[in-house]
C-alpha cells in the first residue's frame, strides 16, 4: 500500500479527533463560565425589586441559561442520524471493526478480536475503508456539536448581557431611591 495514502488518511482522522476533542472543551468551559455567573445572579437576585422590566429581564435571563445548558448537553452527547448511504454500506463492511472501540467491544474474545486485527492488516485497502468510514463518522459529528456549540455560544452571551443590565439597572434604580448598594470608601 501506498503509505502517503495511509498517513494522509491517519492525518485526516487526526484531524478530526482533535476537533471532537476541542469541542468538548469549549462546552465544558463556557458552562463552567456561564456556572460562574449564575452564582453571581444568585447573590444579586435577593436585591431585585419586583417589576415589569426585572421580570422581563430575569425571564430572558432564565430561558437563555437553561437553552444554553440545553445546547451544552447536546455538544457533550449529540444524536446523530444515520444517512441510506451508512445503512447501504453495513452489508459491506464487516460485523465488527477491529480499529475502534466500538467495533473492539463487539468481539467475544481476545483471540477472535487478534484474528480479525491480522485480516485487517493483511487486507490494505480494508484498512483505508476503516479509516475513512470513521473519518466520515467524525465529521458528522464535529458537524453536530459545532452546530450546537455555535448556538451556546450565542445564548450565553445573551444571559451574560442580560445579568449585566440587571446588574446595571440596579445600581440604577436602588441609586434612584437613594439607597447606596456600595459602602462608602474611607481613608
Amino acid at each position: 500500500m501506498d503509505s502517503n495514502r495511509l498517513s494522509s488518511v491517519l492525518r485526516i482522522l487526526d484531524a478530526e479527533n482533535r476537533l471532537l476533542e476541542r469541542a468538548d472543551q469549549k462546552a465544558i468551559s463556557l458552562l463552567s463560565t456561564l456556572g460562574v455567573f449564575m452564582v453571581f445572579f444568585i447573590v444579586y437576585y435577593r436585591l431585585i425589586p419586583i417589576n415589569a422590566i426585572t421580570v422581563v429581564l430575569i425571564s430572558i435571563y432564565f430561558v437563555a441559561s437553561l437553552m444554553a445548558i440545553v445546547s451544552f448537553i447536546m455538544v457533550v452527547r449529540p444524536r446523530i442520524r444515520q444517512s441510506e448511504e451508512e445503512t447501504e454500506d453495513t452489508n459491506k463492511s464487516p460485523m465488527a471493526e477491529p480499529a475502534f472501540f466500538a467495533g473492539i467491544c463487539k468481539f467475544p474474545n481476545l483471540s477472535a478480536y487478534r484474528q480479525s486485527l491480522e485480516n485487517m492488516i493483511k487486507d490494505e485497502p480494508a484498512i483505508i475503508d476503516i479509516y475513512t468510514r470513521q473519518i466520515f463518522s467524525l465529521a458528522r459529528l464535529n458537524a453536530v456539536k459545532y452546530k450546537h456549540i455555535q448556538r451556546a455560544v450565542l445564548l450565553v452571551i445573551i444571559a451574560l448581557t442580560t445579568e449585566l443590565v440587571i446588574v446595571a439597572y440596579l445600581f440604577i434604580y436602588y441609586y434612584s431611591l437613594g439607597v447606596e448598594i456600595l459602602p462608602m470608601i474611607t481613608r
